[in-house]
Formats: structure tokens, C-alpha cells, sequence
């Protein structure tokens, strides 16, 4: 039987370990690798969410959304296994991207970063402590408002959910 390509959104909070986890799946599945944060550090450079609003942050997040999913369609249509490192916060946003690959006829995972949350503040205040340009600082602040609108993904969205502890 031939292995059909995957699309593997990778889910979390922020500094939960996502892309530390995306990098390593992608070498395991030997797939193409598209990272949200890596897209909007490389165009905008580092900016905390105070200074440019929620309302700028999220639209610039949307643009990309899109932009990157152009590319990753096209690499399921080649039947290339896509990691999309993101965050996913929305579950609106997770079905919608399922639903993307599966009319390409490609499989869809959710792999769900569940990392506690004091493990999240203690790596947000070591990476502000070691500045690293290809990640982005997070506020306490911004890091509460985060877990106040992240919708844990569910196994009933329409891919397999792999949690990560």
C-alpha cells in the first residue's frame, strides 16, 4: 500500500517545546518543515505583541497562514509530508487545515505540545535571560493571555491527535 503524504500541525502554547519537537519530526518523517514564527521574525523582525496590538499580530499571522499553506499544498500534491509549526491556539483553525489536506487527498495529524504551564513560564524567562533572534520573547502577560484563549485540540477534528507530554 503507498503511504500518502501528512500534514502535522504541531499545537501548544508558547514556549512549550513546539518547534524543538517540529524539527525533530521533521527529520523522523523526513518532511518539509514551514515554521509561523520563522516566516514573521524573517519579515518583521522581533516585536512583542504590546507594541504592534493584538489586532496587527493576529492579521499578520492570518497573511502567513496563508502564504505558507501555499507552499504546503503544493508539497501534499507532491506527496511530501508537511510539519507546520504554528501553535494552533483555535480549533476553527486546526479544522480548517485538516479539512485543507484531506481534499488533497493527504492524511492530517494534530501532535498537541502539552506542556504545564509553570514548564512554559520557566523557558519563557530562560530564553529572555539568552536572547535567541529565531524566537520571539514572551511577556508574562502575553503568556496569560495566551492560555486564556488556547482551545486544547480534541480528538473529534477530524485528524489523529498525538499528545506530547
Amino acid at each position: 500500500m503507498q503511504r500518502r503524504a501528512t500534514l502535522h500541525l504541531i499545537c501548544g502554547l508558547p514556549g512549550a517545546g513546539k518547534t524543538t519537537y517540529a524539527e525533530r519530526l521533521k527529520d523522523s518523517r523526513d518532511a518539509a518543515l514551514m515554521s509561523l514564527d520563522h516566516w514573521l521574525i524573517t519579515s518583521f523582525g522581533h516585536y512583542e505583541l504590546a507594541a504592534v496590538g493584538y489586532a496587527e499580530h493576529a492579521r499578520r499571522v492570518y497573511a502567513f497562514r496563508e502564504l505558507i499553506w501555499g507552499a504546503a499544498a503544493e508539497l501534499l500534491r507532491r506527496d511530501a509530508d508537511v510539519v507546520l509549526d504554528d501553535g494552533f491556539f483555535f480549533r476553527s483553525d486546526r479544522v480548517e487545515h485538516i479539512a485543507r489536506a484531506r481534499q488533497l487527498g493527504a492524511g492530517a495529524a494534530v501532535h498537541f505540545i502539552d506542556t504545564p504551564v509553570e514548564t512554559v513560564r520557566t523557558r519563557l524567562a530562560e530564553r529572555k535571560r539568552h536572547r535567541d533572534e529565531s524566537r520571539f520573547d514572551i511577556q508574562p502577560e502575553a503568556l496569560d493571555a495566551c492560555v486564556a484563549i488556547f482551545e486544547p485540540p480534541s480528538q473529534d477534528e477530524g485528524a489523529e491527535l498525538i499528545v506530547v507530554r
